[in-house]
């Protein structure tokens, strides 16, 4: 029994590796994006977890805390809306953590989830080349979707740019790759994708050990490439227009059937849900029932429907409405805890591999709080999938890289970073 475990692990080692580069690369092509090799990932593991508890002791705690809470704060909203799809989001994660244990034991290749993130942009508009012309573009996973993990891959691609130094052909996928992403962001007219992308480029100057004038130059091109990503896809122009033009009739006009007037009802719905219920959060019914109540006060508000199950298009005022403080402790948790992790080793400075690593990390979870301002992506079906994976991935990939006791030492002596 013992030698088939043993075979059967030998050829984990060489398949997981694709396997994860497979989900980097179609998390944006395919309709139902990473899922499906999320849960092949998940029963490819599952044995080792059963089969080697005690050798997982080199995970932490505090990650699978973080990827379990979704689904224990779920729990009051399962019971008191008598219905399993209360804990479909927080399921993923789950499955996540699960998939964590298992990987502790298999060694991934960073630049091949590097590449593939790469790979996934030029395919996605190599794919949709006939929708090019169109005024928005589904990438695969539906329009915010699209937007949203076209960020979160610009940050992988930037990594393997950095990493990929002195091999020509793959830096050019690189920035073939990167370029396409950004195209893909803009075009999908997701608004809440653009500052997670200005965000995260943003993040990297500060971050990245640049000297000055190189910084000064990276300034000057990011500023040239915004004005001509503008003026290139008129769907940005018009979408900030309209933005604008929807708040202010919103406020000015009581002009309630729009896009943003849509969100700024569900966000005053979702307070008063959280006043309601401040703790647990209201069940699916009972937000069905304050909604109703809402639309009577602003007949002009009937497009919000009564659907308690609607997502209130903004990450922590969601929580709030449904799982209530608990809720948002969760949300906290899925942002601050891989920013702590990663931060900490940028901080470090281990090698460039980690580096680029940390900081690829560290800007996935900035874009979702950025995201999560006008929508509630980690609670997504895709993009939850996607964050919580690369999030492991990423754990997984530092965490082989760096030995125990590493930390100490480094932070008494800065090693001189080296080229992967």
């Amino acid at each position: 029994m013992g030698s088939i475990f043993n075979s059967y692990q030998l050829l984990l080692q060489k398949l997981v590796p694709w396997m994860a580069a497979l989900l980097v690369a179609i998390a944006l092509i395919l309709p139902s994006g990473s899922q499906p090799v999320a849960l092949l990932l998940f029963l490819l593991t599952l044995p080792v977890i059963f089969k080697r508890p005690s050798e997982h002791a080199n995970v932490s705690g505090l990650w699978i805390l973080m990827l379990l809470a979704p689904l224990l704060t779920s729990i009051p909203l399962f019971v008191s809306s008598g219905t399993g799809e209360a804990l479909a989001a927080g399921a993923r994660y789950f499955v996540a953590a699960l998939v964590l244990l298992g990987l502790s034991r298999i060694r991934l290749d960073p630049l091949l989830l590097l590449r593939a993130a790469s790979a996934a942009g030029i395919l996605a508009v190599l794919f949709n080349l006939n929708q090019l012309n169109e005024m928005r573009v589904n990438w695969g996973v539906g329009y915010l979707d699209s937007g949203y993990i076209s960020v979160l891959l610009v940050c992988l691609s930037l990594a393997q740019l950095h990493l990929d130094r002195g091999r020509f052909w793959w830096r050019l996928i690189a920035m073939i790759g990167i370029a396409c992403l950004i195209f893909a962001a803009l075009k999908t007219g997701t608004r809440g994708a653009w500052p997670a992308m200005i965000g995260i480029l943003l993040m990297q100057f500060m971050l990245s050990a640049f000297s000055r004038a190189r910084k000064i130059l990276i300034a000057l091109a990011g500023v040239v490439a915004l004005a001509i990503a503008v003026v290139a896809v008129p769907t940005v122009k018009n979408r900030i227009d309209l933005t604008i033009y929807e708040a202010q009739s919103y406020y000015q006009e009581n002009n309630r059937n729009s896009s943003v007037g849509f969100r700024l009802d569900l966000w005053h719905i979702a307070l008063e849900e959280f006043i309601e219920s401040p703790i647990w959060g209201v069940s699916f019914q009972r937000r069905s029932e304050i909604m109703d109540s809402y639309i009577k006060r602003h007949p002009d508000s009937a497009a919000v429907g009564n659907d308690g199950r609607s997502s209130a298009h903004n990450e922590i005022l969601n929580a709030l409405s449904k799982r209530g403080l608990l809720g948002v402790l969760a949300v906290l948790l899925l942002y601050l805890v891989p920013i702590r992790f990663f931060i900490r080793h940028i901080r470090l400075g281990d090698s460039e591999t980690v580096n680029q690593l940390a900081l690829a990390g560290t800007g996935i979870a900035i874009s979702m709080i950025i995201c999560g301002i006008t929508e509630a992506p980690l609670m997504n079906v895709r993009v939850g999938t996607t964050y919580g994976f690369f999030m492991i991935f990423l754990y997984h990939l530092i965490t082989g890289l760096t030995s125990p006791g590493r930390e100490k030492v480094l932070l008494n002596k800065r090693h001189k970073s080296q080229p992967n």
